[in-house]
């Protein structure tokens, strides 16, 4: 115990000389004379990109990065030791130490490492749970293989006797990768704008990298794809990295995912594009197979500004956005934002079908309000409309008519003929006047 605590006492110490060595001597000199609690204290989110550092900072050299690299390993490796909620160095690949290297404070690592700490126990319970179950299978295996060598009668049924060949999960890769190719040069194109890396934090990216793999996947499995085109790809980013991980051969010239680094501008042309963003106008009435739609590879949890507008009228290209509001009823307090894989298979069906009713089955059932649900809704309103109009519907039938006994009559009373006459309610213009002139003298 006496020798972990020393070694974390000179991983410590290490640390915060390097740190102090990066440091600018105009901070050093300010702060010299602050005490800890002068200091102001500000939010870091570790998950958030790193922001450049002022032009009047000193950068960190080579040396001093690697030593504090080494000074941060040790620390990870004691921790890990003492079973703190930290990852073990085997764990740990090049990106997330770059990622470790520009958070600032240890607060903020702790946090990194204890969300690394997270996926690094799941990936463990799921080799578990794979190893359990690769384990029962061969158990299985030995049953039959024992009920078989018992019995010597033909067996039937899948895994046995049977007229059926076994298809291959490689065969039906290779199926569905012939399809991506047949569809690259007959089907009509859609463009993933994949150039809003810098308008996402990281864990943005992340969820961004995860839909446009969906993307790719569920139009692989569709029996009639899209010819999807990833455009404005930065393959430096933290986006094009995840869905790399994700989609290992994705940049292999055999492999049926076109990738461009060129804007769709460069490559389609602009008479035929149409940008597809919900804070336009213009709602999409009908699909056009001669146009190439362009769907904006961004998750704005955050920032909900509209830059795919911006982006469009300064590319001087058509605008439109699905017609939600149309044919679906939301709920309260839910968003109208769809995911990126929502979009490429509400389009899917839209191509196929020409029925945004049927399109649109794919926005999920928790942002509409359902049918019985909308109907007494609508029941609801009218009835409280219809309750406020009967509230206001009184009779005036008898400010018209002369009635001789005024207590009898009841502003709900049956209405009688308006242009029913009476005797003695002959208007005379003549004394009207002159009898109101008298009347008001009398009272004087």
């Amino acid at each position: 115990m006496l020798k972990t605590l020393s070694r974390w006492r000179l991983g410590s110490q290490l640390l915060r000389s390097a740190a102090q060595t990066v440091r600018p001597a105009s901070d050093a000199s300010e702060n010299s004379f602050a005490g800890p609690e002068d200091l102001p204290k500000k939010f870091v989110n570790p998950f958030s990109k790193p922001v450049p550092a002022a032009s009047g900072a000193i950068e960190e050299t080579k040396e001093d990065r690697e030593k504090r690299l080494k000074v941060l390993q040790l620390e990870v490796d004691i921790a890990h030791q003492e079973g703190r909620r930290v990852p073990a160095l085997s764990f740990m690949q090049d990106h997330h130490w770059e990622h470790v290297l520009t958070l600032p404070t240890k607060s903020a690592r702790i946090k990194y490492f204890a969300y690394l700490w997270q996926i690094e126990m799941k990936k463990e319970s799921e080799q578990r749970k794979r190893a359990q179950r690769a384990e029962d299978t061969q158990q299985r295996l030995a049953e039959v293989r024992k009920e078989r060598e018992e019995n010597t009668h033909i067996i039937y049924g899948l895994g046995h006797t049977s007229m059926f060949l076994r298809i291959y999960d490689s065969t039906i890769n290779h199926w569905q990768n012939n399809r991506l190719t047949r569809a690259m040069q007959f089907a009509p194109k859609i463009v993933m704008d994949c150039s809003y890396d810098s308008h996402m934090n990281r864990r943005e990216a992340t969820y961004a990298a995860k839909q446009l793999m969906l993307c790719f996947a569920e139009n692989r499995l569709n029996d009639e794809p899209f010819d999807l085109h990833f455009c404005n790809a930065q393959l430096e980013g933290s986006c094009m990295q995840g869905l790399k991980r994700f989609i290992p051969t994705m940049l292999n010239p055999e492999f049926p995912m076109n990738v461009h680094t060129q804007c769709f501008t460069e490559l389609f042309p602009k008479q035929n594009l149409v940008y597809l963003t919900p804070h336009c106008r213009e709602d999409l009435v009908t699909y056009n197979p001669d146009d190439i739609y362009i769907v904006g590879a961004m998750v704005d949890t955050m920032n909900n500004e509209p830059l795919s507008l911006a982006k469009a009228k300064r590319m001087g290209l058509r605008m439109a956005r699905l017609p939600l509001d149309r044919y679906l009823q939301w709920g309260s307090g839910s968003g109208k934002s769809l995911t990126l894989n929502q979009m490429i298979n509400i389009m899917l069906d839209l191509k196929n079908t020409g029925d945004w009713e049927a399109a649109l089955k794919h926005v999920p059932r928790r942002k509409v309000v359902q049918g019985s649900e909308f109907q007494q809704r609508k029941e609801r309103d009218s009835w409280s409309v219809g309750t406020r109009a009967r509230k206001l519907n009184m009779r005036v039938d008898h400010l018209l008519d002369y009635v001789d006994d005024r207590r009898k009559v009841s502003s709900f009373e049956t209405p009688k003929k308006l242009r029913e006459r009476r005797e003695g309610m002959e208007f005379q213009l003549d004394t009207w006047a002159t009898g109101k002139q008298k009347k008001k003298q009398r009272n004087n």
